[in-house]
């Protein structure tokens, strides 16, 4: 496949094989470093990942990373970040820890502009460093939490550059997010349509909302235009495409065919050596780019 431009979000990208060829805008494909190569510094892992062919990258929080090594990293291999956490101090669903929040946002905002990132994540609350919801704020009721959370979201607009987006995104409670407020696709898309910005919108994790038994087809044909960013990882299990139970080359090109263009994150724990389940990845996505029309 030869190199050439399309353009996608408003900008020439070089595409590879995580971006299908010719003038038409298509969805893209990054992967998420963070559970790769355990014990790799992030600008180690880029250039692991570059070696097998990937152009696009993403990951958690920013603070446990040398970003000025990363950029260094980037530059010599050509590959660019699609994604982070907009934050991870503070939880958008209370409105006194709003200040918190807004605080972090303006850090990662920086951080995005000097490594050319265009799309940061919000969660509903807090997470600590294994994962787990700080508080569930059970006492709160949902209504005043979705108040805050779109509360939050007009604010942190206010913070972000017109060329930056912001996405939310839904988790499952069932397995690793037990208390987390938005766990569905529903909600989300309630909450920027109240927010109303063409700026914000859904990162729909097929991964979290596949554990919280949604309609994955569903989500994927009927709510394209709300959605942001894609994330996926097999289902159980949360490995590489292949570990587990979905058919992913269906809903891949059903996405495709739905009109979405941005990006689809692999947000995966691998089952095998890291370098061998991204072989996986580039085998499902060059599967999927070539079949599609």
């Amino acid at each position: 496949m030869g190199l050439k431009c399309a353009r996608i979000g408003g900008s020439n990208v070089r595409s590879n094989w995580l971006a299908l060829e010719g003038d038409v805008a298509r969805m893209e494909a990054a992967v998420c470093i963070d559970t790769l190569f355990p014990g790799l510094p992030a600008h180690q892992k880029i250039e692991q990942v570059a070696v097998a062919g990937i152009e696009q990258i993403e990951f958690w929080g920013w603070r446990d990373k040398d970003i000025p090594a990363l950029e260094r990293a980037m530059r010599q291999h050509g590959v660019r970040v699609s994604n982070f956490s907009a934050h991870r101090r503070g939880s958008p669903v209370m409105s006194n820890e709003h200040p918190t929040v807004l605080a972090d946002i303006r850090e990662a905002v920086d951080v995005a502009t000097s490594i050319g990132c265009t799309t940061l994540m919000l969660l509903s609350n807090e997470l600590s460093h294994d994962g787990k919801v700080v508080d569930s704020f059970s006492e709160v009721s949902s209504e005043d939490k979705c108040g805050a959370l779109c509360e939050l979201l007009t604010n942190a607009l206010q913070l972000v550059p017109d060329h930056m987006s912001l996405v939310i995104e839904p988790l499952n409670t069932k397995i690793d997010h037990p208390g987390n407020f938005l766990t569905s696709m529903e909600q989300a898309v309630d909450i920027i349509s109240r927010v109303a910005s063409p700026r914000a919108a859904v990162l729909a994790d097929l991964y979290h909302l596949g554990v919280m038994d949604e309609d994955l087809i569903g989500i994927v044909e009927h709510y394209t235009q709300h959605i942001g960013y894609v994330h996926i990882a097999d289902i159980p299990g949360r490995g590489e495409p292949g570990t587990g139970d979905i058919n992913w080359d269906s809903l891949l090109r059903r996405l495709s065919a739905a009109g979405y263009t941005g990006t689809v994150g692999f947000e995966y724990i691998p089952k095998q050596p890291s370098a061998i389940s991204l072989s996986a990845v580039q085998e499902l996505w060059k599967r999927c780019v070539q079949e599609l029309p």
